[in-house]
């Protein structure tokens, strides 16, 4: 882990020079910022392994901590401090805005690399929507063509689905998440949880929409 980590940033030479306008020991400063990383990563890793993930999913979940890390690091190297720089002409603002920057990154990266169970858990679910978006696919569920609109009542999904030919006008689109319902890329379609409620709510869409009787 520890040579991919440093093969990623560029060797350590080039990677102590994120710290040349932070600290007085900016070696030692990478060093341990790799060793923490290390660990970190390493915990993750092992905590899938327990956790039965396949290879694929070990990498995937590596490869992705990896560049959330590299990030956070490239955030870094763009803040100073003003004890090693000097004072005079110091650009307060603009370094406060690069630690704002670094701190999110650096949340972002230890949300990730802390919690790979949870990551392991999403992919579950992905899979299984993925799986069951395919089965939808095979069945001929009810729907109902308007121009420009299809209603469609997804039951092997649970969802009361509004499939249109292009993409909605933002006034719309402000119905729609009115009404409750959202968009899902995997389906191409705005939806809902298909009950009653939602049934009506998409035929108070179609109402707004101008059509009235199916074509």
């Amino acid at each position: 882990m520890q040579d991919r980590l440093l093969s990623a940033v560029g060797g350590l030479d080039h990677f102590s020079g994120n710290w040349s306008w932070r600290s007085h020991s900016p070696r030692q400063r990478a060093e341990s910022a790799i060793r923490e990383a290390v660990e970190s990563i390493g915990d993750g890793v092992a905590a899938l392994a327990e956790r039965d993930a396949t290879a694929e999913q070990v990498e995937e979940w590596t490869a992705k901590a990896i560049n959330l890390w590299i990030a956070y690091q490239a955030a870094g190297a763009r803040t100073a401090n003003p004890m090693i720089t000097g004072p005079a002409n110091f650009p307060v603002a603009r370094n406060n805005k690069a630690m704002a920057t670094e701190r999110k990154r650096g949340e972002e990266y230890y949300a990730f690399a802390h919690r790979p169970i949870a990551w392991l858990d999403r992919q579950a679910r992905r899979a299984e929507k993925a799986a069951l978006s395919a089965e939808a696919a095979t069945v001929e569920h009810r729907s109902i063509d308007f121009p420009g609109v299809k209603l469609v009542q997804n039951t092997t999904l649970d969802r009361i689905q509004l499939l249109f030919d292009g993409k909605p006008e933002a006034e719309v689109i402000a119905k729609l998440k009115g009404e409750a319902f959202r968009w899902s890329p995997r389906e191409s379609a705005w939806q809902r949880k298909n009950t009653n409620n939602g049934v009506q709510a998409a035929y108070r869409l179609l109402r707004f929409l101008g059509h009235g009787k199916a074509s």
